[in-house]
Parts: structure tokens; C-alpha cells; sequence
């Protein structure tokens, strides 16, 4: 104990026994221990988890808005209503009053002439605002380059797809009639936005003026028409909107966010946002762990001061009440410097990245820096509070036995408070429930295995012999374990979190950066044939390879509809929020084929044998959601006949793979008799486009669909998904090595005094150090260890029950953990420990 801890205690000594005074007296505190810089660290660490978790919450935020206006490009919109006809007034009027956008589209199949030429079209009527997100590309000419355009065809005009030209045998500038009314081609479209995910129902599009539908004559009572009423505003204001509408709207209106209607993007930017979950969690663990180590040296520096305090009359309420209300000021004082100092850092990151980073962020909201700033507190209460709880229990004799320490709290309690603080913490912060629980079960695990390693270290080492038998530079760091279990095991749990939160973070970027870079290879198929007739596969089959398209298989394409569950009529087989699933509202797409395609996975049953003529396949999420188990039996209609099959198998599918996937897949001989198109997925370079001409010419029923712009979008909203990924690991792996620095410098009181007694026995500079050092290396290969097994769970649990990644054993890390543990914790605490070689151990010893 110091002379100034103890005067400082005397001196305040008659303000104890006033509780009116605690709170003046714990600030006072505060100013004493922030001038003698015993404060420093906890602020430090503090200072770490608020603002590397608000830099965090902040760059999430923003990021997954962005992807999210992105994901809503491709949908037109936000939000939308797809309707048989006009939407409810009072629901149109309701949207207005939560200040959403409305724009209304008609679609709908017609047919257009030209001259002596006819072609069936899907029509399609805009309003001047359309669309509320994202852009329509158009050309000059058609398969000519084009540009975005911020307008829509102006009355009279008419903008058709390029594969329409030759089909009609039309130009720019000539006339076509729909309905009542001609119309002057214009323009070429390359890209609606919202074309949608259905790649098997597309007729050519013709665009034209909603002013202009009226004198089409097209629109009669009982027309088929899809009317889709477009809506964009504030999330918070579409979200009020859906749940005041979800029960409002009747069974023909369906309800849908942009998340909704693109599986293949909406994969994707789930995962990103799942993997931002994951890097926040692990950045508040990191914290946690900081805090909870400097909260440990702030507790032991306080025993001295805390017994004069007892001898002199206090409480044991008091003494806690004053360390509690210094370290509640510095929570406070430190959350709003953390706050502004994590803006800074997620600024710095978004204009560094500005480039590759969407064009679109919004503005650094201010839920993610009061979160960021509560963060900060929280940690320290779950943290922090459970070393403080021993210095109620110091002796007033510890004044006279220096030895003397209070008991420490029984360790599982206070890492299970800190656990349960931790779960808690994640939970709000992310939502992510499950996330949350398989960080919490992890570090759980890992909190077991320093419990049992350090008790079978203590039984094998427990006597000299043992002891003398390892090599020098280890002795003095097995000696801290056995002499200090309980601070040997939190110093262990804090290297071990720390390496193991890193390790998570890592396999799992790598395991994302893979999945995204196999789902869109160079040479993805951009361009999806379908409606071809089954006289013409041969002839289609031979132009591609005398031109030497890179194609995909071809299937056949059987449309039907699933009525009977297990003999029972489909309605009366699944549950009332089932009924509304799509898969019962429309035809299915249906194919067989005697293989599994590419990016399907078996994940229950088993493929049938070639040549079977039973069995039936159904894809994973839509067995989940109708309640489809194998052994049941599917009854179909199509073209007004009837067939059951029993489920063989259920499979995954790679859906972001732009490649022809499928509900249901049958064996051949189930589906060969009836009537089928077919389907294929080629990829043609853009300087091979025109023959595209000869294409639609030599096959004018094909319908033909160009995904060039939503690959192109896509891909790009990978890359900066992948520049988001690493911007957080890079952010995750600074808060890993301060947190080891805080570790370090938290044992460092009891290594100066250990290192000037060495040293005054005879001991030499250089001894030191590599006994210190050697110290390091062992708890980097322990911790690394540990780290391995805490990561292979959490990999397993995070790969299979939240990201569906496919999970393999990354055996690796078992070298490369220990090796990186040894070589960081070295490197470290060689540059951590160097007051212990350096200063004179006179002045040391004088201080105890």
C-alpha cells in the first residue's frame, strides 16, 4: 500500500460516516486515482467497448440499410400489393397518411401487332414515377449498349425488349397496335427492375403509359390482369403499415417486402447481416473481456485503501457504495467521448471505402450510438461488478498481514453472471437469438475445459520433482498457476475468448467469401431460354454448339398444381397460415431428371436409381413451410389428370446460383407422357450478343430472358459485402490485441514485484525476460489449444444452425492457434513486461 492511499483514506475518513456525502466522496475518489493513473486501464478497456462497439453498430446499421435499398431496387419498390384488381381505397389512403411513395402497375398478357406479324406480350403500364427504387436500363437500338434512364414511356410511346424486334419485325420509330391504340417504339428495355424471380412465366415485354390504357380497350370486367401497387418510405413507416394491413387485407391481396421477392439476393444479404451480427457479438465479448481484466487489477489495487477504510469505521455497504459510485462516473463520463470516438472510426472506414461501398448510405442513425454508449455501462456492470463484490469482504487486519485477501467469489458465479451479462448483451444488441446462445454455450465450454485443464495441471505439477523436470523458462509461469489458480484461469479465459472470438470471425468470413465466390463464377449463365418446344431441343441443342455457347442442361419444364396431401385436399392439410403460402396459389414448375443437379444437396432420403419410375424430391423450405415429411404422398394435377407420389428425398438449393433449380423433381418415366417446354441457361460474352438475333429468329416461340444487369447487381453487392466483412474483421482483430495488452497489464503490479525479488537475489536482466516471456509462450499455447475446441464448436453450431453453410472440421487451427498464441502472447508480453526488467527493483520493493 501506498503512503498516498492511505492518507487519502485517513484524511476523508470523518466523510464516511455521512451517507449524504458518498456521492461527493466517490468523485473525489475518482480525482485522486485519475491523477496517480490508477484509473487508466479500466478506462482504456471501458473506452474500447463502447467505441469499437458503436463503430460497429453504427457501419452495420448503415451497410444493411443500403443492402437492404438495394435488395429493394430490384423489386421497384420497398414494399408492394399484388392484387387481381385496384387495391382497397382505405388501404391506399391509410399508406399516404404513413407518407409512403405510391406508384401502380398493370400487368398483363395481350397481344400486339405489327404490320401482317402478331406476337403475345406481357403488357406492362407505368405511371411517371415509376419505379420507386432502383432504375430501367434502355438501349437505342435493340442488343445495342444501353444506360439508365430516369423516365418512362410518355404517352403514345411504346419501349419493348429487344428479343421483340425480330419477332415483329420492327424498328425504332415504327408503329405497333395494342388493343385500340398504336404506339411508337422508342426506346429498347435491358432491365425493369422489378422483373421478378419467376424465370419460367415471362412472355416480351411492352412497356407503355398508364395515360394511355384507357384507350387500349384492353382492360374489360373479368380481363386478367395483375395489378401491383408499389410503395417506398422509412422502414420504421413500412413497418407500421404491415401490421396495421396484415389484417386488413383480403385473401386476392398479397403483401410483399423486398426481402421477399429475390431468393437469390436475399440469401446473400441475410448473411452478411447474420455475419455483422456475429462481428458485433464478438467485439462485445472482446470488450467484456477487457473490462472484465481491468476491473480485476482495479479491485486488487483497492484492498489496501478498502481495510484503513474498515479499521476507521466503515461499513461494508459504505466502502462498496463508494467504489460503486466511482466506477458508475466513470461509466458515464466515459460513454460519450467512446460514442463520439466509434462515429469517428465507422466515418473513417466509410470514406475510406467509399468507392466500393454502396452509393447509397444513409446517415449514422442515433439508436446504434445510444446502444454503442449503453453497451459500455452494461459491460462494466456484468463485467466489472463481480471483482468489486470481494472488496466488501476485506479484512480491517489486512492493514497489519499484507498476505491477507479476501476470498474470492465462487468462480462459477461470477463467470456465470458474466456469461449470462454477455447473452443478454448480444441479444439486445443483435436480435439474434441464436447467435447469441451458441457464443454464450461456447464460451461456456471453453470455461470448462480452463476449469478441469488447470485442475489436472495442478494434480500432475503439484510437486517439486515434476516442477523441476520442465524447462526453465516454463517453470515460473506453471509456478503462477499452481501458487494462483483462480487468477491463472481468468487470465487463461480472457487469451482463450479473445483467440476464439478472432478464430470464429475468420473461419467464418472465409467460409462466406467461398459460398459467395462459387455461387457466382465469371461465367454464371446470363441468359435463361425458355417455352422452348420439345420438336425444336434438338435444332435449339445444335445452334449453341456450332456456335459454341457455354450452356447448362436442358429440362422439361411440367406445370401442375399440388391438391391432395396425403389424400387429404391440400386446404385441409395445412394450417391456416400455410394456406397463403405461394406454392398453393399458382402452378408449380415441375421437371425430372435421372441426376441430382448441380447445387442441390440431399439432405434427407436418398436420390432414386436410373431407369425408376417412382419417387418424387421435393426442395427443403417448401417441405419446412407446407409441413412435408418423406413417406408423404403428393397428389398433382396438370392438364386436368391426377398423379400421387411418395417424397424420396428433400433437398437444398443453391438458389443464388442462377442456374435452373426446382420445387419438385420426379424420375423421367413419371412425367414422360405429359405434355412439356423446355429450359435452359447459356452464357454468351457481350460481344457475342447479336447472335441473339438469329437465336430468336430461327425459335420465335422461345422466350427468351436477359440476367446481365441483375448478375452485374449481384456481384456487386458481393464485393462490397466482402469489403464489409473484412472491414469488420480488421476492426475485430485491433480489439483482440488491445484486449491481450489489457490482460497483460492487468498482472502487471504482481510481475514488477516478483521480477525486482528475482533480481535482488541475484537474478539477471536477461533470465528475466526469457522466464517472462516463456511464461507468455505457455499461456499462448494453452489458450490456443482451448481456442481450437471453443472454435470447432461454434463453427459447427453457427455453419449448420444459422449461416447453412456446409461445415468441415478446420483442422488448421489446431496448429495454427497454439503457434499464433505463442508467437502474439510472446511478442506482447515482451513488450508489455519491459518496466519489469527495466526498472530498479530498490524502488520497487520500497513501494510494498
Amino acid at each position: 500500500m501506498t503512503v498516498n492511499s492511505s492518507s487519502a483514506s485517513l484524511k476523508h475518513n470523518k466523510v464516511i460516516h455521512k451517507p449524504k456525502s458518498t456521492v461527493g466522496l466517490a468523485w473525489r475518489f475518482l480525482l485522486r486515482d485519475w491523477r496517480s493513473g490508477e484509473l487508466w486501464l479500466l478506462v482504456a478497456a471501458l473506452l474500447m467497448s463502447v467505441s469499437v462497439s458503436t463503430a460497429i453498430a453504427l457501419f452495420s446499421d448503415r451497410l444493411q440499410l443500403a443492402l437492404g435499398r438495394q435488395v429493394a431496387e430490384v423489386l421497384g419498390a420497398d414494399m408492394l400489393i399484388r392484387s387481381p384488381g385496384p387495391v382497397q381505397p382505405e388501404i391506399i389512403e391509410a399508406a399516404r397518411k404513413q407518407g409512403l411513395k405510391l406508384s401502380t402497375v398493370l400487368e398483363f398478357p395481350s397481344v400486339v401487332m405489327a404490320g401482317d406479324k402478331m406476337q403475345m406480350v406481357s403488357a406492362k403500364a407505368v405511371e411517371n414515377n415509376y419505379p420507386l427504387r432502383g432504375h430501367i436500363r434502355t438501349a437505342d437500338q435493340p442488343f445495342a449498349p444501353d444506360q439508365i434512364v430516369n423516365d418512362t414511356p410518355s404517352p403514345g410511346e411504346a419501349w419493348l425488349e429487344p428479343r421483340l424486334f425480330p419477332l415483329l419485325g420492327v424498328a425504332i420509330g415504327d408503329q405497333v397496335m395494342l388493343g385500340n391504340t398504336w404506339l411508337t417504339i422508342t426506346r429498347a428495355i435491358t432491365l425493369e427492375t422489378d422483373r421478378g424471380g419467376d424465370f419460367y412465366s415471362f412472355s416480351p415485354r411492352l412497356m407503355f403509359n398508364m395515360a394511355d390504357l384507357e384507350s387500349t380497350g384492353i382492360i374489360q370486367p373479368g380481363s386478367r390482369v395483375s395489378w401491383k401497387t408499389l410503395m417506398a418510405g422509412e422502414l420504421s413507416s413500412l413497418e407500421q403499415f404491415k401490421a396495421w394491413s396484415k389484417s386488413r387485407l383480403d385473401t386476392s391481396e398479397q403483401l410483399l417486402m423486398a426481402d421477399d421477392s429475390r431468393r437469390d439476393l436475399r440469401n446473400s444479404v441475410v448473411r452478411l447481416k447474420q455475419f455483422l451480427g456475429l462481428a458485433s457479438m464478438a467485439a462485445m465479448l472482446l470488450a467484456g473481456v477487457a473490462v472484465a481484466m481491468a476491473s480485476q487489477r482495479f479491485a486488487e489495487r483497492r484492498f489496501d485503501s478498502c481495510a484503513v477504510m474498515r479499521c476507521l469505521g466503515a461499513s461494508r455497504q459504505q466502502v462498496l457504495r463508494l467504489l460503486l459510485g466511482e466506477l458508475a462516473f466513470v461509466a458515464v463520463l466515459v460513454a460519450l467521448p467512446g460514442v463520439l470516438i466509434g462515429w469517428l472510426l465507422q466515418e473513417g472506414i466509410v470514406q475510406l471505402l467509399r468507392g466500393v461501398l454502396p452509393a447509397w448510405l444513409p446517415a449514422a442513425g442515433i439508436t446504434p450510438m445510444v446502444i454503442g454508449g449503453l453497451t459500455g455501462v452494461i459491460t462494466l456492470a456484468g463485467f466489472g461488478l463481480a471483482p468489486l463484490l470481494r472488496l466488501q469482504d476485506v479484512s480491517p487486519l489486512r492493514v497489519l498481514r499484507r498476505d491477507l485477501s479476501p476470498a474470492p467469489a465462487a468462480s462459477w458465479l461470477v463467470y456465470g453472471f458474466s456469461l449470462m451479462a454477455v447473452f443478454l448483451l448480444l441479444w439486445y444488441h443483435t436480435g439474434e437469438v441464436v447467435m447469441a446462445l451458441i457464443l454464450a454455450v461456447a464460451s461456456g465450454a471453453v470455461l470448462m475445459m480452463i476449469s478441469l485443464g488447470v485442475q489436472l495441471l495442478l494434480t500432475q505439477l503439484g510437486n517439486r520433482q515434476r516442477l523441476a523436470a520442465l524447462p526453465v523458462f516454463w517453470r515460473p509461469g506453471v509456478s503462477r498457476i499452481i501458487r494462483g489458480k483462480g487468477k491463472t484461469s481468468a487470465q487463461l479465459l480472457a487469451f482463450t475468448l479473445t483467440f476464439m472470438a478472432m478464430a470464429v470471425v475468420l473461419l467464418l468470413r472465409t467460409d462466406l467469401l467461398d459460398r459467395w465466390q462459387n455461387e457466382l463464377p465469371d461465367e454464371t449463365p446470363n441468359y435463361f431460354a425458355m417455352n422452348i418446344q420439345p420438336s425444336e431441343v434438338d435444332a435449339y441443342s445444335e445452334f449453341l454448339t456450332i456456335n459454341d455457347v457455354d450452356t447448362s442442361q436442358l429440362y422439361p419444364i411440367i406445370r401442375g398444381r399440388l391438391v391432395r396431401i396425403n389424400d387429404v385436399p391440400v386446404r385441409e392439410a395445412v394450417t391456416k397460415e400455410q394456406e397463403n403460402h405461394n406454392a398453393l396459389n399458382r402452378e408449380l414448375n415441375m421437371t425430372w431428371s435421372e441426376t441430382l443437379p448441380e447445387n442441390n444437396r440431399i439432405e434427407q432420403g436418398e436420390w432414386w436409381e436410373p431407369g425408376s419410375n417412382e419417387g418424387l424430391s421435393i426442395e427443403a423450405e417448401i417441405a419446412e413451410n407446407l409441413g412435408i415429411d418423406l413417406g408423404d404422398r403428393l397428389t398433382f394435377m396438370v392438364s386436368g389428370n391426377e398423379f400421387t407420389e411418395t417424397v424420396s428425398s428433400i433437398r437444398s438449393v443453391q438458389w443464388e446460383s442462377f442456374r435452373p433449380n426446382f420445387y419438385m423433381i420426379f424420375p423421367e418415366a413419371v412425367l414422360q407422357d405429359l405434355p412439356a417446354t423446355w429450359l435452359n441457361s447459356f452464357y454468351l460474352d457481350a460481344e457475342d450478343k447479336l447472335l441473339l438475333n438469329g437465336l430468336v429468329t430461327q425459335f420465335p416461340t422461345m422466350t427468351l430472358l436477359d440476367l446481365d444487369a441483375v448478375i452485374s447487381q449481384v456481384k456487386k453487392m458481393l464485393a462490397q459485402s466482402t469489403i464489409a466483412v473484412e472491414a469488420m474483421l480488421a476492426a475485430l482483430l485491433m480489439a483482440g490485441l488491445l484486449v491481450m495488452m489489457s490482460v497483460i497489464e492487468s498482472s502487471i503490479d504482481e510481475r514488477l514485484h516478483e521480477g525486482a525479488l528475482i533480481r535482488s537475489l541475484g537474478g539477471t536482466r536477461r533470465q528475466l525476460l526469457i522466464m517472462q516471456i516463456g511464461e507468455f509462450v505457455l499461456f499462448g499455447i494453452l489458450a490456443g489449444l482451448l481456442a481450437a475446441c471453443g472454435t470447432e464448436l461454434a463453427s459447427y453450431l453457427l455453419n449448420t444452425r444459422v449461416f447453412q453453410l456446409r461445415w468441415e472440421p478446420a483442422w488448421f487451427i489446431w496448429c495454427a492457434l497454439p503457434l499464433f498464441g505463442a508467437a502474439v502472447l510472446g511478442i506482447a508480453g515482451w513488450l508489455g513486461i519491459r518496466r519489469v526488467i527495466s526498472q530498479s527493483p530498490a524502488n520497487i520493493l520500497q513501494e510494498v
